[in-house]
């Protein structure tokens, strides 16, 4: 039952911007899974005190009303399935919604430059604006200069690199927010 209700947490905090970590283990190995802020990572630890993680930079979506969050979110799904057509569509009809929308230009900057318009693709990408989260702006729009200058990387390794910068702006923007916050103690 332990198992089930931890197992049940885990899965409804994958989607949420917060962290979540879940572990056990018997004798001297511990086995981790934790999961938030667009990433999860998955550990394996001995009681010694040595330890192997992987982690995975996920899409992740922080913004929005409920509408543009539904749309945003099935245009990334057919992205990631390789309908560029249908994802490009929706941001844009979702961008003449809502102008400047941060998470439907960082994607159809990324949808971009999956259908071979790079340059295209990096203006989205440099032009990115998330006015409640420096952090992660600044992480999007340096990574894309960069990036940009790299014509050997594949659009799929673009993404994540991209992912995972954004991703790590995110935390480092909350993490800051929390460091704010007056102690309670």
């Amino acid at each position: 039952m332990r198992y089930l209700l931890c197992f049940t947490l885990f899965t409804l905090l994958c989607g949420c911007n917060t962290s979540l970590g879940v572990g056990m283990g018997t004798g001297t190995t511990r086995v981790g899974v934790g999961a938030g802020g667009g990433r999860t990572a998955v550990g394996v630890g001995a009681y010694t005190g040595t330890s192997v993680a992987f982690t995975s930079y996920k899409d992740f979506l922080p913004n929005g009303p409920t509408d543009i969050y539904t749309s945003n979110k099935n245009a990334v799904i057919a992205m990631n399935n390789g309908d560029y057509k249908t994802a490009s569509q929706t941001f844009e009809a979702n961008l003449q919604k809502y102008p400047n929308h941060p998470d439907a230009t960082y994607y159809l900057g990324l949808t971009r430059i999956y259908q071979g318009r790079r340059n295209e693709g990096f203006a989205l990408l440099k032009s990115y604006r998330d006015p409640d989260n420096y952090r992660m702006t600044n992480e999007v729009q340096s990574s894309a200069a960069y990036l940009e200058e790299k014509p050997e990387l594949t659009p799929k390794k673009i993404h994540e690199v991209m992912n995972k910068n954004r991703s790590d702006g995110y935390e480092r923007e909350m993490r800051e927010r929390m460091d704010l916050r007056p102690s309670r103690w």
